[in-house]
């Protein structure tokens, strides 16, 4: 999934198979991937939401082609953030929530409420409300592809189109009920063991019910490194959106994964990262493991 969650997994991907060269010289591979995420945060709004969610995917490449889809099991204890692209956005649509904008931020009614830059998204009292719900995700593809590679410069640029398709249950928040498209491109420049990468996108968010979203633009930066030979990479990276939720400064993340690769070409890694916005999860704790057959 592309997201300011999953978007670190992906760029954390990248990084160790370009810097360690694992996949080198291959010129097809079918390749597993899945990760296991904590996240917790309020999203702008006056309630925390904690989620865990367990990812599996499946990749295929060959030549400068590279296909890949991936589905989310969610486990959720508040019903206030929906999943548009993939990434969690505060709808506080449900239960006959109230949702409004001002430009003063202000709130009305007697509920609890989250303001951002202008908004404000109401939700009810805590108190009056017992939720917790699990379920599958929308599953997300993606689709790349490589416009050129230098050897000698170690630069790559290359294409991507996504789609969400709209499978989850709507209710419960695990999805927007709606198709989201998603296009960019990725940009990655390899200099000895070290790798600067970029993923430049936007998206067109289908809206949920009487809750208008915005189209935004998609971004990843990373910095990664290979240690000990190609056996143990790190990468720095920020990842975010613009704005999802008219008033509300959209999701920002930066995070520093570790990974490791194994004798057998499997890898597993540890990512943890920290919100920037409000409307990011405050922190996510996240393992993740890759093997190719």
């Amino acid at each position: 999934m592309k997201t300011t969650r999953t978007a670190l997994l992906v760029l954390a991907t990248a990084a160790f198979a370009a810097v360690s060269g694992a996949a080198a010289g291959q010129e097809s591979q079918l390749t597993y991937s899945g990760s296991l995420q904590y996240a917790t945060g309020d999203y702008t709004l006056s309630e925390t939401t904690s989620s865990l969610l367990l990812f599996n995917g499946l990749s295929y490449s060959k030549g400068k082609w590279s296909f890949t889809a991936s589905i989310p099991l969610i486990d959720q204890d508040s019903p206030f953030v929906a999943y548009a692209g993939g990434t969690p956005v505060p709808s506080g649509r449900r239960l006959g929530v109230e949702t409004e904008t001002s430009s003063s931020g202000g709130t009305g009614g007697t509920s609890g409420s989250g303001t951002g830059r202008g908004g404000t998204v109401i939700v009810p009292d805590p108190q009056t409300l017992d939720f917790s719900e699990t379920g599958l995700g929308d599953p997300i593809f993606r689709a790349d592809f490589g416009l050129s590679e230098n050897q000698s410069s170690g630069l790559k640029f290359g294409i991507y189109g996504s789609a969400k398709a709209p499978l989850a249950d709507e209710d419960s928040g695990f999805g927007t009920g709606e198709w989201d498209y998603g296009a960019g491109i990725t940009v990655s420049k390899k200099a000895g063991s070290v790798l600067l990468l970029a993923d430049l996108g936007y998206w067109i968010f289908g809206d949920l019910e009487d809750f208008e979203l915005e189209d935004p633009f998609a971004y990843s930066f990373g910095l990664g490194r290979s240690l000990e030979s190609g056996r143990y990479s790190v990468l720095g990276s920020i990842s975010g959106y613009t704005e999802t939720v008219d008033g509300i400064d959209g999701p920002v993340e930066a995070g520093f994964t570790v990974s490791r690769l194994n004798r057998s070409g499997r890898s597993f890694s540890v990512t943890l990262s920290a919100g920037l916005t409000e409307s990011a999860a405050d922190y996510s704790l996240s393992t993740g493991w890759r093997a190719g057959f």
